[in-house]
């Protein structure tokens, strides 16, 4: 038992070897993929994609009541229900084609669809304020769209809703830093797409290589006998035992002579 135990431990552990020498073999391959990945996912995030600029503003859902303490938590339990049909009444044509119209009078050409792709609104648990995100090319026009979907809403919501329980509470201001893309990490993810990549094609490469470079295959795999080794002879070396020989030879021709 113990010898078997051991047998398979030493196969995983030749395993383990041969794959790293795999790696060490093939690692010209490794680091030249990870630079190229690495370079293109660069160039990619500074000079192809279009950079995103993003804004929000922030809404506050309150209705008036009386001062009584049981109707107060009820109605703050009824304001924040209310929000999340308040993000579906922002995203639906009668606020967003109304937002692109007002838009269009500041010089603004974008669509109703185009603005639902670029909205985004978040809030957080039982409260009553949400954020409004809008993110654009340019950005004046995330500020500007922002704060017009937040003044558009407002003033609808009244006659939807039959309520008026919406104030906002910040306006979008213009962020010239932009949000995307995210140069550092699209060029960290390249350099691990590089490396999984190039560890794939080290291990095909080393499996379409039929080089024979261990004279065990030839006894083991083949059955063929081992007669010998003849070592390899580097180019130069043969060239100064040519040069050698010539020399020698000469001299020998002018002896006789």
């Amino acid at each position: 038992m113990n010898e078997a135990n051991s047998q398979q431990n030493s196969s995983k552990f030749n395993d383990i070897g041969e794959i790293l020498g795999i790696l060490r073999k093939r690692k010209n391959i490794i680091i030249w993929t990870t630079v190229i990945c690495a370079v293109l996912t660069l160039f990619v995030s500074l000079f192809i994609i279009t950079p995103k600029y993003s804004s929000n503003t922030d809404i506050l859902v309150n209705r008036k009541t009386e001062n009584n303490q049981v109707a107060l938590q009820a109605q703050i339990q009824a304001d924040v229900q209310m929000i999340s049909t308040y993000k579906d009444v922002i995203t639906s044509p009668t606020i967003l084609n109304a937002v692109s119209k007002e838009l269009s009078k500041d010089g603004y050409s974008v669509s109703s669809k185009e603005l639902k792709k670029e909205i985004n609104i978040s809030n957080q648990q039982n409260s009553q304020v949400f954020t409004i995100t809008v993110k654009g090319d340019n950005p004046k026009l995330a500020a500007d769209a922002a704060n017009t979907i937040a003044k558009v809403f407002k003033q609808k919501v009244t006659k939807i809703m039959n309520v008026n329980n919406v104030t906002i509470l910040s306006k979008a201001v213009e962020n010239t830093k932009p949000v995307s893309p995210k140069v550092l990490l699209n060029t960290i993810a390249g350099i691990v797409v590089g490396i999984v990549l190039g560890m794939i094609l080290a291990f095909t490469a080393d499996g379409l290589d039929r080089t024979i470079t261990d004279e065990s295959f030839i006894t083991e795999e083949l059955g063929l006998n081992d007669l010998g080794i003849i070592n390899e002879i580097p180019a130069n070396k043969v060239k100064r035992m040519i040069s050698s020989k010539r020399i020698a030879s000469r001299g020998t021709r002018k002896r006789r002579v």
